[in-house]
C-alpha cells in the first residue's frame, strides 16, 4: 500500500516536473530539451508542414508560371530554386549548374553592351571636343585682330571715312594707304609696299627685261629721287640721261613725297609712248623726252684692256637680277680664254640685288673655305664659306662709289677681306641689311627687312659703306665727256692691278 502510494506520489512529481519543463521551453527561445517520444512527434509534424509547404509553393510556382511572360520564367523558377533541394537534390542540382551558365553568359553580354555604350560615348565626346577646339581656334585666328584695341581704332576709322566721307571711297586704296603708312613708320627706307602694278614691273625687271626708259633711280638722304645708273644702249641714254640727275617731275607731276617705286611707275605709265622727265642737274633745270620701249637688261658687260704689258680683265655688273650670275661666269670664262693677268669688277652705281646672285658669283673667285659674309638675325649670326673646288688666283680690284649698296657691298668688302683684293673709289651707300618679299592676297607685296648682314670679319657697314683703300673721286671731266679714258676711278685701277 505504502509502496503504491510512493509509486504513485513519484509518478504525479514526474508529471508535474514535465508539464513544468514544457512551459520553460515554450518561453525559452528553443533552447529546451526533448525527449525521445517528444523529439518524434515534433520530427512527424514537421514532415507533414514540409510537404504542406512544398504543395503549396508547388502551386504557387503553377499560378506564377502561368502569368508569367516566357523569356522571364526560367528566372523566376530560379528564385525559388532553394525550396526544391530537399526533394529532388540530384536534379534541382543540374538544373541550378544549367541556370547559373546561362546568368553568366547573360552577365558578360551586359559587360559588353555596357563597354561598347562607354566606348561609343568616349568617341563621341572627343570629336565633339576636338571640334570645338577646332572651332574656337578658327575664331582667334580670324579674330586676333581685334584683340589689339589700336587695331579696333582703325577700323573705326575706316568704317567712317567710307560710311561718312563727303566724295565716295575707294576702299582697295584706302586698305594700301594704310599698309603703306604703317610700312613707313618704321623709317626704313628699304621696307616699303608695292601694289599689284608695282608688284609686277619690280617682278618684270628682275627677271632680266622690262619696259621703260632704261635707267635706274634711288633715294638720297634728302628724299630727292635721283639717277644712279644708265643702260648702256637704253632710251635713257639716248637721251642723255646721266647718273647723279635729280629727277623733279614725270610728265608735269611732281616727284616730292614720292617713293622710287612711285616715280617708276610714272615713268612706265602705259598711257604714254614717251616720258617727259624734268630734271635738274649742277643748279640748272632741264626737260628730257624720252622713249619707252621693251629693255634687256644686260647686266654683265666686259673687256680686256692691255696697261704696262699686262692684259687685263674688266667686268661691269649693273645689278645682281637672276640672270647675273650665269652672265658673270661666261664672261669671265672668255676673258681667261684670253689670258688675263688681273681683273677688274666694276660695281659703280649698282645698288644691289638678290643676295642669291651675288653669293654664287663669290662663290667661284674665293678660295674653297673662305668666308663671304655673315648673316645676323633676332637669335644667332651664322657665317657661309665658300664650296667651290676652283677659285682664283690672279690680283683682283673692285671699283665702288657712293650708289654701291646692299649686293655691291657684299661683293666688294668679301674681295677685300677674304681674297686680299683692293678697293677702289669712294665709300659705298652703306646698306647693311637684307630684305625679303612677301606677297599679298591683293596681288601686292610688301618688302621688309628681316637680317643683316656682317662682312667675313664681322664689320657692319651700315649707314657707313665700304671704305676704299685708294680713294679716288671721280673727276668733272668724266662728267663733261664720259669716256674709259676720262674715266680716272678706272684709270687708277689699271695702273694699281698692272704693277701686281
Amino acid at each position: 500500500m505504502k509502496k503504491n502510494e510512493l509509486t504513485n506520489k513519484k509518478d504525479k512529481i514526474n508529471k508535474e516536473e514535465k508539464n513544468k519543463l514544457k512551459k520553460e521551453n515554450k518561453n525559452s527561445n528553443n533552447k529546451s530539451t526533448f525527449s525521445s517520444e517528444d523529439k518524434e512527434k515534433v520530427k512527424s509534424d514537421n514532415k507533414k508542414d514540409k510537404k504542406t509547404k512544398k504543395v503549396s509553393i508547388k502551386e504557387e510556382k503553377e499560378s506564377n508560371k502561368e502569368n508569367t511572360p516566357e523569356e522571364y520564367q526560367s528566372f523566376d523558377e530560379n528564385t525559388n530554386l532553394d525550396y526544391n533541394l530537399d526533394s529532388n537534390n540530384k536534379e534541382e542540382h543540374g538544373k541550378k549548374e544549367k541556370l547559373s551558365k546561362f546568368l553568366y553568359k547573360n552577365s558578360n553580354l551586359k559587360i559588353f553592351e555596357v563597354l561598347i555604350i562607354m566606348i561609343l560615348t568616349a568617341s563621341i565626346c572627343v570629336f565633339s571636343t576636338i571640334l570645338i577646339m577646332n572651332e574656337t581656334v578658327c575664331i582667334k585666328k580670324n579674330n586676333v585682330i581685334l584683340k589689339d584695341s589700336k587695331l579696333k581704332e582703325f577700323e573705326e576709322v575706316y568704317d567712317i571715312i567710307n560710311s561718312s566721307y563727303y566724295k565716295k571711297t575707294n576702299k582697295s586704296k584706302l586698305i594700301e594707304g594704310a599698309i603703306d603708312g604703317m610700312l613707313k613708320s618704321l623709317n626704313d627706307p628699304h621696307t616699303s609696299y608695292f601694289t599689284k602694278e608695282q608688284t609686277d614691273e619690280f617682278n618684270t625687271e628682275m627677271s632680266g627685261s622690262y619696259k621703260g626708259i632704261g635707267a635706274e633711280i634711288t633715294i638720297n638722304k634728302d628724299n630727292n629721287i635721283i639717277v644712279y645708273s644708265v643702260f648702256k644702249g637704253s632710251p635713257a641714254e639716248e637721251a642723255g640721261l646721266k647718273y647723279g640727275d635729280k629727277i623733279l617731275e614725270v610728265d608735269g607731276k611732281s616727284t616730292i613725297g614720292k617713293t622710287t617705286n612711285d616715280v617708276s611707275l610714272m615713268i612706265r605709265n602705259d598711257q604714254n609712248a614717251k616720258a617727259k622727265i624734268k630734271i635738274e642737274r649742277d643748279g640748272s633745270v632741264s626737260v628730257v623726252e624720252i622713249e619707252k620701249r621693251v629693255v634687256e637688261i644686260n647686266s654683265v658687260e666686259s673687256k680686256s684692256i692691255d696697261k704696262n704689258n699686262k692684259k687685263i680683265g674688266y667686268i661691269v655688273i649693273n645689278t645682281f637680277a637672276d640672270n647675273t650670275y650665269s652672265q658673270f661666269k661666261e664672261e669671265l670664262e672668255k676673258l681667261e680664254e684670253k689670258g688675263i693677268d688681273s681683273l677688274i669688277i666694276d660695281v659703280r652705281s649698282n645698288t644691289g640685288g638678290y643676295l642669291h646672285s651675288v653669293t654664287s658669283i663669290l662663290n667661284i673667285l674665293l678660295p674653297e673655305g673662305k668666308t663671304m659674309y655673315q648673316i645676323s638675325d633676332r637669335t644667332s649670326t651664322k657665317s657661309y664659306q665658300s664650296t667651290s673646288s676652283v677659285s682664283r688666283n690672279y690680283p683682283i680690284a673692285v671699283i665702288i662709289d657712293g650708289s654701291s649698296a646692299s649686293a655691291s657691298e657684299i661683293l666688294a668688302i668679301a674681295m677685300q677681306e677674304s681674297y686680299g683684293a683692293t678697293i677702289i673709289g669712294t665709300n659705298s651707300y652703306g646698306k647693311g641689311t637684307v630684305q625679303t618679299t612677301k606677297e599679298l592676297s591683293n596681288g601686292g607685296m610688301f618688302k621688309y627687312t628681316i637680317q643683316r648682314w656682317l662682312s667675313p670679319k664681322g664689320n657692319w657697314i651700315n649707314e657707313k659703306g665700304v671704305t676704299p683703300d685708294v680713294k679716288v673721286e671721280l673727276s668733272d671731266e668724266y662728267f663733261k665727256n664720259p669716256s674709259g679714258d676720262t674715266d680716272n676711278q678706272l684709270q687708277k685701277a689699271l695702273d694699281i692691278i698692272s704693277k701686281k
